[in-house]
C-alpha cells in the first residue's frame, strides 16, 4: 500500500513520525511512504520513502496556508491512504479524501483542545475548548482510523464508531548505550550529572530547574546538568543569561538537537533524568514524554511531575521514578540529590524501569498495533 504522510509542523525526520511509524510501516516490506514535509531543504530521499517539500510554516498564517499547501500537493499524488499527524494536516486530509475518495488515518499526539484554545484571549478559552471537541468528533465521523499516542486521548471520542488503536510512543528496544564519545566521558561521566532530553522551555520547567540547580551545587559541589534539546517555549538568551548570573555557567550546559542515534550516549553518560512539565493545562496533566521511555530504556532513573497522569500510572506498575510537585525547586533538588548520592537505589529505579520497557513499553508492540492499523485499512 502507498500512504502519503502529510506534515504541517513536524520535520522531515522527526523522532515519531519518520523514525518509528515510517520506517516501520516501509521495513514491513508491503508499504511505500511518500512523506510531505516543511522545509527550506528537501531532505534525499530514503529507502522506502520518497519527500516533498513544503514552504515551512513559522507563523500562525503560515500553519493556515499550509493546509493548502498540502491538498495541492497531496491531489498530485496516487496513494492508497493519507496520515495526518497534526490538526492542521488532519484538515488536509479531509478535503482530500473528500476529493478522492481515498483512506484517513489520524495520528492524535496531544491534548488538541486546550493546545488550540490557548491561542485564544483567557475568557474564550472554555468555550474554545468545548467548540474543539465538538468539531474533532465531527472530523472522526469522517476518518477511517484514528492512532492515539496515550490511552487518556480516547476520551473526546467515546461513543463513536471509528476505530481507535493506542499506539504509544516507545523506543525501539536495543540494548543499554555503551558506544560514549570520549569527550563525553571526559566531561561527565566521573562527576553526578542531571539530563533533561527534548524540548526545553519555561512551561518544561527552565527556572524551577535553574532554582533548584542553585540548592544541588550546594550539596554536590561538582555536579553537572545536560540540557539536550532546542529552548522552544519563552527567551532562551534570557534564560542563558539568568544561567550565567546564578554563577551556574559551569553546570548548566545547553546542547542544541543532534542526530537522533546520538541522543542515547548522553542519557548513557547521565546518572539522572529529568521530566520536569509544569501544570499549565490538560495538554500536560494528559501528557506521555517519550523522553521517560529514553530513561527507562537506558537504565536511568528520573524525576517527573507529580500530577501527570499517564505518568502515574506507569509509576504505579514499578518503582522506577521519583514524583515530585515539580513547581517547587526545593523538591526538584531534595530528589535529585537523594538519587545522585544514594546510587543503590539510583540503580535499582534504573534496572526496573528498564525490566518494564524490555517487558512491556518497547517499540516492537507498538509496531504490531500500528500495522494492524494498515493492515485493516488495506483489506
Amino acid at each position: 500500500m502507498k500512504i502519503a504522510v502529510l506534515n504541517v509542523l513536524h520535520e522531515a525526520f522527526d523522532k515519531r513520525v519518520y523514525h518509528k511509524i515510517i520506517r516501520s510501516l516501509v521495513d514491513a516490506g508491503n508499504h511505500s511512504v511518500v512523506s510531505i514535509v516543511p522545509t527550506d531543504a528537501c531532505p534525499t530521499d530514503t529507502e522506502g520513502v520518497h519527500f516533498i517539500p513544503i514552504k515551512a510554516a513559522k507563523t500562525l498564517p503560515d500553519r493556515f496556508l499550509s493546509v493548502f499547501r498540502l491538498i495541492r500537493e497531496g491531489r498530485r499524488l496516487d496513494v492508497d491512504a493519507y496520515m495526518a499527524v497534526e490538526p492542521e494536516s488532519w484538515i488536509a486530509g479531509l478535503i482530500l479524501k473528500f476529493f478522492t475518495g481515498r483512506k484517513l488515518v489520524f495520528d492524535v499526539h496531544e491534548y488538541i483542545p486546550t493546545e488550540f484554545a490557548k491561542f485564544f484571549p483567557r475568557p474564550l478559552r472554555p468555550f474554545m475548548t468545548w467548540l474543539t471537541i465538538h468539531m474533532m468528533r465531527l472530523f472522526a465521523r469522517w476518518t477511517d482510523q484514528i492512532i492515539l499516542t496515550k490511552e487518556c486521548l480516547d476520551r473526546d471520542f467515546k461513543g463513536l464508531k471509528t476505530p481507535r488503536t493506542v499506539v504509544l510512543n516507545t523506543n525501539h528496544l536495543q540494548p543499554t548505550c555503551t558506544e560514549i564519545s570520549q569527550e563525553l566521558r571526559e566531561k561527565y561521566s566521573k562527576v553526578p550529572t542531571l539530563i533533561h532530553q527534548g524540548q526545553f522551555g519555561e512551561v518544561r520547567g527552565a527556572y524551577p530547574l535553574l532554582d533548584a540547580m542553585k540548592i544541588i551545587v550546594e550539596k554536590i559541589p561538582e555536579v553537572q546538568c545536560i540540557l539536550l534539546g532546542r529552548f522552544v517555549q519563552g527567551d532562551e538568551q534570557a534564560y542563558r543569561d539568568a544561567i550565567v548570573d546564578a554563577g551556574l555557567d559551569s553546570h548548566m550546559h545547553m546542547i542544541d538537537e543532534v542526530p537522533f542515534e546520538e541522543v542515547p550516549q548522553y542519557i548513557a553518560v547521565a546518572d539522572v533524568g529529568l521530566i520536569l512539565f509544569q501544570p499549565i493545562g490538560l495538554g500536560h496533566t494528559l501528557g506521555m514524554p517519550h523522553k521517560m521511555f529514553d530513561y527507562m530504556r537506558e537504565k536511568k532513573p528520573f524525576i517527573a511531575p507529580d500530577f501527570v497522569l499517564e505518568i502515574a500510572r506507569i509509576a504505579a506498575e514499578a518503582d522506577c521514578m521519583r514524583l515530585v510537585d515539580v513547581t517547587d525547586p526545593k523538591a526538584i533538588a531534595d530528589a535529585s540529590i537523594t538519587l545522585l548520592q544514594d546510587r543503590e537505589t539510583a540503580q535499582k529505579l534504573g534496572e526496573t524501569g528498564r525490566k518494564l520497557v524490555e517487558e512491556k513499553y518497547n517499540w516492537r508492540y507498538d509496531e504490531a498495533r500500528l500495522l494492524d492499523v494498515f493492515n485493516a485499512i488495506a483489506e
